[in-house]
């Protein structure tokens, strides 16, 4: 019998301090698991995959912490000629790699190195 991994939506919980006044931050953001080790999620920026080696899972959801320095990656949309809110993260659980690669191909941008 397959175990298939089925994408769930989660809370991260961003734990940080701002930049200027060093007050700490605390920001609740709406996210999926997409994988057993991966939560990805929107930011105002594009689209942000953590590694959930270096975050701490609790009953209320996924908790960063700034100066644990989690493993990401971003897909930044102001390098791209995309509106990334239309791909459906859930979806991403049930993709290859190549067909991730895909959807970086069907952004818009002509050389998809620059992103």
């Amino acid at each position: 019998m397959i175990n298939t991994f089925q994408p769930q939506a989660v809370k991260l919980h961003y734990h940080g301090e701002t930049f200027d006044t060093k007050q700490e931050i605390h920001e609740i953001s709406d996210a999926w698991l997409i994988a057993a080790d991966v939560v990805g999620m929107y930011s105002d920026d594009g689209l942000v995959f953590y590694d959930t080696d270096r975050l701490e899972k609790r009953s209320d959801g996924y908790h960063l912490y700034e100066n644990n320095y989690p493993r990401f990656f971003m897909v930044d949309t102001s390098k791209v000629d995309a509106d990334l809110r239309k791909i459906d993260l859930p979806k991403l659980a049930y993709m290859s790699f190549a067909d991730f690669v895909r959807i970086g191909f069907s952004l818009g941008r002509e050389h998809y190195g620059e992103i």
